[in-house]
């Protein structure tokens, strides 16, 4: 996959849109890998001398905070699962969004209804991973396209097992 694929599509899909770039836009070049950063230190674990990314680090989540898994049992499509984050996170809040793979990321800010409408209008998630976090840095919405699967973090003071548990009949929640 080329780097800047997941990139086009998303910008493709605000210009096709017409999103607002104030509701939804990508973050500069200069503050993108402090954000990236940051979000590493808070949610993920890092072994001394490795080198890591995002890509893939639902498989490294540090074990301090809590991790929610999601999973779909009856369905195959990808997507799905994007039709419980508005009972999820608010509406009025605005957070980053990360699209991650191999050879990518690419940080964008933005707010639900825009972040909506872009995932449901085309594959901006390439062969990578999401991730949705909040601007305070005390909750995180993973998906990863290696198994389908989705998985929130905090710690314990966010997400609702029992509110996330009822959004749909078709998905299992477990703690991990």
């Amino acid at each position: 996959m080329n780097d800047s694929e997941p990139r086009t599509e998303i910008e493709n899909i605000i210009k096709k849109l017409n999103i607002d770039r104030n509701s939804f836009f990508e973050i500069s070049k200069n503050n993108y890998k402090k954000i990236e950063n940051k979000i590493i230190s808070k949610f993920i674990y890092k072994k001394d001398g490795f080198d890591f990314n995002l890509n893939r680090g639902y498989l490294r989540y540090n074990p301090k905070l809590r991790c929610i898994g999601i999973n779909y049992l009856i369905t195959n499509v990808w997507w799905e699962w994007f039709k419980l984050l508005p009972n999820m996170i608010e509406r009025t809040e605005a957070f980053y969004i990360v699209f991650t793979g191999e050879s990518y990321t690419w940080i964008y800010s933005g707010f639900l209804d825009e972040l909506m409408l872009i995932l449901y209008h085309g594959s901006p998630i390439g062969g990578g991973d999401c991730y949705i976090v909040s601007k305070k840095f005390d909750w995180l919405i993973g998906y990863s396209d290696d198994g389908d699967f989705v998985t929130c973090v905090d710690d314990s003071s966010y997400f609702s097992i029992d509110k996330i548990a009822i959004l749909d009949k078709n998905i299992k929640v477990v703690i991990l």
